[in-house]
Formats: C-alpha cells, structure tokens, sequence
C-alpha cells in the first residue's frame, strides 16, 4: 500500500461529523424536536420546555458543526497545496476551544432543561 497519509481520514472525518452536527441542527430547529445527538430519548420525556431547549442548543450546534466542517476541509486544503505545520496546530488550538466550549454550554444546558 505504500506510504498512506491517514491525516486526510482524520480530517474528512472531522469534516463529514461537522457536517452531521450541522444537519441536526437545522432539522432540529426547523422541526422543534429534540435530536438524539444532544438527550437520550429517556432524557427527552424529563424536558417540558422541549422547543425552548432544542432553539437554544440548535443555534450552537450549528456554530460548532460549521467549525467542525471547516476545520477539515481546510486541514485537507492545507495538506493539499500548503503543507503548513503551523496552520494545523492553529486550526487545531480553534477546533478545540470550540469543542471545549460547545461541550461547557451543553453540560450547562442539559443541566437547566433536563434535570442531568
């Protein structure tokens, strides 16, 4: 198989999983219904303000599946055309501070609307 450059699989992963997060947000807050990405169907029965729940976690859903999405693309892009180390240890240092972000927000969110 010769020399494979597994960073393309990481990245277009990262870029396919931002574009799922992405998708379930907008199904999310077009529909009102919680989706399964953020409460298990047993959490989903404790919430009583489920649309008010599924328009505040949809909007940052939809910011940090956009980053997601971004950030491979442009890895791939960069290891394509660029081949910049400094790029990726930045975009990194971004994804995760979104991640670590969207991740607090959520913990928090959960915590007021489903009692977890």
């Amino acid at each position: 198989m010769g020399n494979f450059d597994w960073q393309y699989v990481i990245d277009g992963a990262a870029a396919l999983y931002g574009l799922y997060v992405l998708m379930s947000a907008l199904k999310m807050k077009a529909t009102g219904e919680i989706s399964s990405f953020v409460a298990s169907p047993e959490e989903m029965n404790k919430c009583k303000r489920k649309k008010e729940f599924a328009k505040m976690v949809s909007a940052k859903m939809i910011v940090f599946g956009l980053v997601t999405f971004l950030f491979g693309i442009s890895n791939i892009i960069n290891e394509i055309f660029w081949k910049n180390i400094m790029y990726n240890i930045a975009s990194l240092g971004v994804f995760l501070l979104v991640c670590g972000l969207f991740i607090m927000f959520l913990r928090k969110s959960r915590a007021e609307y489903l009692g977890v």
